[in-house]
């Protein structure tokens, strides 16, 4: 009788072993909403808000966004808009100044810009890639700021993420904070 339990559960756990593989075999696949936009399948996440310099008025100032494409997106990153959220003092961009590399900082692999500004306003600029990011990767999008604010204090930074196809949805992932100081 014990035998027979044992076989039982080594042929339920190889079972569940052979099941469990090929669901991490399968490649995921985006969402796709009724009037066929691609939308991710499941969450980005901004794991990094930074800036180099803080003081206020610094012209040499670059904000950095760290950005993880998870592997089951199930859709490449194609473009991040980030958007200012009303403050005391907006940042107007320098959208020539931007840049974007593979890991989470500059150091990594250069990745090419298609387009940076869009339809921009005084603090908010899109950065769209000239290859879209691939699950599985993580990317660093720097932004240049003509200057900080003259005004000290934490500054937000509302981060949409847009995967590849005409007019897909964003999905926000949050606020990135950067702190402005005397």
């Amino acid at each position: 009788m014990l035998k027979n339990v044992f076989v039982s559960s080594a042929l339920t756990i190889s079972t569940l072993s052979i099941g469990i593989n090929s669901l991490v075999l399968k490649p995921s696949r985006a969402v796709e909403l009724t009037d066929g936009r691609r939308a991710f399948e499941s969450s980005l996440n901004l794991t990094r808000a930074a800036a180099n310099f803080n003081s206020r008025n610094n012209s040499a100032a670059r904000y950095q966004f760290t950005i993880e494409v998870p592997e089951d997106a199930g859709e490449a990153l194609k473009s991040v808009k980030i958007t200012q959220k009303e403050n005391s003092d907006t940042v107007i961009f320098k959208t020539d100044k931007s840049k974007a590399s593979l890991g989470s900082s500059l150091s990594g692999d250069n990745i090419p810009l298609a387009a940076v500004g869009g339809e921009s306003q005084p603090g908010e600029t899109t950065v769209v890639f000239d290859t879209p990011v691939e699950p599985g990767n993580t990317v660093t999008i720097s932004v240049k700021p003509k200057q900080n604010p003259s005004v000290d204090g934490v500054y937000l930074f509302g981060i949409a993420a847009y995967p590849n196809g005409e007019n897909s949805p964003g999905l926000y992932l949050g606020s990135g904070r950067i702190h402005i100081t005397e």
